[in-house]
């Protein structure tokens, strides 16, 4: 076979010699396409366009990494200590890293990749007013790419700030190729006119898993949301050269993440159910109303670990906070600090505190204490280092029967990489703060449109038959009220208006450990809330698990066979004890773990990543600059 083919290349190779070497390269390739060739029809777009999807719809990934933002893959929050690989602190979610140079969550991949997709989309653009199809056809696809090229460009400056923005193919030998950065604001809202076109032209329902209108919105109402308040809580970057943003530069961002929810909201496409955890452990989203957008998974084909974290696995990744905890309401609407149907006010404990409280907390974490580091502990429960193991992403019903699901890379459950609850909280959010800016006044309207339809669902405990149905907001002046008692947090931060601070709390609650809550410390501009210590430097609760008398746990034991102690509590009553046998449970005992200066360059340049040396080395040998990111 081998001199066959032999035979057959010398033969080939001698009728090229034969023919003109000038007709032979001027002939395009028989057996492929070529770029001249391949952008003739809609399948050829459709075709191009999937190697987008896999960039910005991971869900909950395949196998065992940090599940694309889910549980524990979201960075910088003060939901859940993040342990980074089982035992270790370093990585960027404990520590703030160090320098330019540290591979911080894959800095110098975010650079290269979502460049790749802004090259790939202005080569689909500049090729579609060429094609032979129509032009709602061209229209539509290239509303597609420009939607993709707005995701790029806003993970770009969501990372780094302003950066270069290229709106075109540019040739490699154009100097343009090698510009600095244009300005955050100016990026900003070259993003929004992207998503606006594509807004305007994607279609309403172009087959199943494909882009289309609703799914442009809701991400548009992400994106510009954050950007808008991006700029307005930080200015143009970050420190001392950083300059005030326009009210109507950040009207103008508002109102577009405006304009994306309502397409979404007014479509009657979608609604909020009486489910809650379902929304995340289910293997077949395609009908449920309350989910735009997923990534599916099938049994035998493509699953993901995620269950496993959730059922039988000890969640070493890291645990719930105390904080976190502390901030659902109880069920009469008011903060735990507030609230006269409180039970954890004297004895703080699982048992106490989890009475009366929103039912999303039933839903999203286990309601025993389960210790990874305490002694006597059953592997098979599962087990957190904080003591609120998660439950969020378990099917209680699979897990029961003993179903292989809960179990390794087993799950078909879909992720839901865009809920319709999340639209209703971008919109108020983005209602509230563009009244702040010269747009129309916040109404009750507002509320009845967002906040109140999540707070419709009818959800109960595992095991229980009553439905519990959160009381409706009302807004009162300044405030929010609930059945006529107006909202006073004592633990609110002085620095947030009322009103701001329960829309805040609502989305911290509705999608904790969904991916957002880093991003929204990041663009309110509050990393403050993840210090780990207070001004005395005792810890906070940002790094406290539950609350634990050993008292009451008879069977499990804070001291091994020798004596040593591995369970280590923290007793406000006695901060100084150190052998405590009651407190809140404190895994991380390092001093100065995370420490956040407000108003210090070296604390407030975290809000923005380093440009990755590797390309200011690029320019530097270009003979051309590109500015880094102040404080690096």
């Amino acid at each position: 076979m081998k001199k066959k083919n032999i035979l057959y290349i010398a033969c080939a190779l001698t009728m090229a010699s034969l023919c003109s070497c000038e007709d032979f390269l001027d002939k395009d390739p028989q057996d492929k396409q070529t770029n001249d060739t391949y952008w003739q029809t809609e399948t050829s777009l459709r075709t191009y366009a999937q190697d987008f999807y896999s960039s910005y719809f991971k869900g909950y990934n395949i196998d065992y990494t940090v599940f694309g933002g889910f549980f524990s893959g979201d960075n910088y929050t003060d939901d859940y200590i993040n342990l980074n690989n089982a035992n270790t602190y370093n990585g960027g979610y404990i520590y703030f890293p160090t320098s330019a140079t540290t591979d911080w969550n894959s800095k110098t991949a975010i650079w290269k990749d979502n460049y790749a997709i802004v090259y790939k989309a202005n080569v689909m653009i500049e090729k579609i007013p060429g094609m032979n199809i129509s032009e709602e056809a061209k229209n539509h696809w290239t509303g597609v790419a420009r939607y993709f090229r707005a995701m790029a460009y806003s993970e770009l400056a969501k990372t780094y700030g302003g950066v270069p923005f290229y709106d075109k193919v540019t040739d490699p030998a154009d100097e343009n190729l090698y510009k600095n950065r244009d300005s955050y604001p100016y990026v900003a809202q070259k993003i929004q006119d992207d998503f606006q076109f594509a807004l305007d032209n994607v279609r309403v329902d172009d087959t199943k898993r494909q882009v289309n209108r609703y799914v442009v919105g809701a991400y548009m109402s992400r994106e510009l949301l954050y950007h808008a308040t991006w700029l307005k809580y930080h200015g143009t970057t970050v420190g001392p050269t950083s300059e005030k943003v326009g009210d109507t530069e950040i009207k103008n961002l508002l109102q577009g993440a405006i304009n994306g929810a309502e397409v979404v909201m007014n479509s009657d496409k979608y609604a909020i159910g009486n489910t809650y955890n379902a929304l995340f452990t289910t293997d077949d989203l395609a009908n449920n109303p309350e989910v735009i957008w997923y990534r599916e998974y099938t049994s035998g084909l493509q699953c993901n670990a995620l269950m496993s974290y959730n059922g039988p696995e000890d969640q070493t990744q890291g645990g719930v906070t105390e904080n976190v905890i502390e901030s659902y309401l109880c069920t009469d609407g008011l903060p735990i600090g507030q609230s006269p149907i409180y039970q954890g006010k004297l004895d703080p404990s699982i048992q106490k505190s989890f009475q009366n409280r929103d039912p999303r907390l039933y839903q999203t974490v286990a309601d025993s204490l389960r210790i990874m580091s305490a002694l006597g502990t059953k592997y098979t429960e599962g087990t957190s280092p904080t003591g609120y193991p998660a439950k969020k992403f378990l099917n209680d019903e699979w897990w029961a029967a003993g179903l292989d699901y809960c179990t390794g890379i087993l799950s078909p459950a879909d992720a839901p990489c865009f809920r319709y609850a999340e639209v209703l909280l971008n919109y108020v959010e983005a209602r509230y703060e563009i009244a702040q800016v010269g747009g129309a006044a916040f109404a009750q309207s507002d509320l009845d449109k967002s906040i109140n339809q999540i707070r419709n669902r009818k959800l109960t405990k595992w095991g229980d038959s009553k439905a519990i149905t959160m009381p409706k907001v009302q807004l009162d002046g300044g405030n929010l009220s609930v059945n006529g008692v107006v909202i006073n947090d004592p633990a609110r931060d002085t620095d947030v208006n009322p009103v701001l601070w329960e829309i805040r709390r609502e989305r911290r609650i509705e999608l904790i450990m969904e991916g957002r809550r880093g991003e929204d410390l990041r663009r309110w501009a509050k990393f403050e809330y993840l210090n780990s210590e207070d001004e005395n430097g005792l810890p906070k609760k940002t790094i406290l698990g539950a609350y634990v008398n050993m008292a009451d746990y008879p069977t499990i034991s804070a001291k091994d066979s020798d004596g040593n102690r591995v369970l280590f509590l923290f007793d406000p009553e006695d901060p100084t004890n150190k052998d405590s046998d009651k407190g809140y449970i404190h895994y991380l005992r390092e001093k100065e773990l995370r420490i956040f200066k407000k108003g210090e360059l070296n604390s407030e340049r975290y809000y923005l990543r380093a440009i990755p040396v590797e390309q200011l080395t690029i320019y530097e040998n270009k003979g051309k600059e590109l500015t880094q990111n102040p404080g690096w």
